[in-house]
């Protein structure tokens, strides 16, 4: 608890060091921003992961602005639509004394995959499905992982949620896979919480492999 300190000199009343100094110093917005989307743990245990370096975080959007682009975007969607923007919603980047920078980062899109193609030859082979609104990419080889949320948003199109689902990934230098899962299923709860889906997606914490 900060607390007011004031000094007495020559009869006078001196006021010094009145301030919150002595509290925990405010998260920085782009990490406040990072736990909106991660969780505050999920954050903490990526940072520390990710070696001894001073970490760097870039959270330009908070999760309220994010969702805002996302809804507008659905709200204009046409079933010709092939391009979406893609937002980064939180980068760490740890830059270490041999290996480099490393770097973790959340990104969030609509797909230009449907929730109807996850069921054709093409996709299945890449594609596992998780439940009827949730889908998860397979192992790739690559330290990633994406999921496919299918999301109904309030004042888009007929056919959004199935023809518009979310495409969320979390790219990172190599973290463990129930590290990885618990970011990137805290990352899609978060986003479609804020966006207020449809039958609400059920996103488990663990993913099939």
């Amino acid at each position: 608890m900060s607390t007011l300190v004031c000094t007495l000199l020559l009869g006078v009343f001196v006021l010094s060091g009145c301030s919150e100094a002595e509290g925990q110093p405010d998260v920085p917005k782009d990490f406040a921003r990072c736990h909106q989307f991660l969780g505050e743990k999920n954050v903490g245990t990526v940072v520390d992961e990710m070696g001894e370096g001073d970490p760097k975080v870039a959270a330009r959007l908070g999760l309220r602005e994010l969702a805002g682009r996302l809804r507008s975007e659905a709200e204009a969607w046409t079933e010709r639509d092939l391009l979406h923007d893609s937002y980064s919603a939180c980068r760490i980047s740890v830059l270490g004394k041999d290996d480099g920078a490393q770097v973790t980062e959340a990104t969030v899109k609509w797909s230009v995959l449907t929730v109807k193609s996850m069921s054709e030859p093409k996709y299945t082979r890449s594609w596992r499905k998780v439940n009827g609104q949730v889908f998860v990419e397979k192992e790739t080889g690559r330290p990633s992982m994406k999921l496919l949320v299918a999301c109904g948003v309030s004042g888009a199109p007929s056919g959004q949620e199935l023809g518009l689902p979310l495409e969320m990934e979390v790219a990172d230098p190599g973290l463990n896979l129930s590290l990885r899962q618990n970011v990137l299923t805290a990352f899609a709860r978060a986003i479609t919480g804020e966006l207020a889906c449809a039958d609400t997606p059920e996103i488990p914490t663990a993913l099939p492999g």
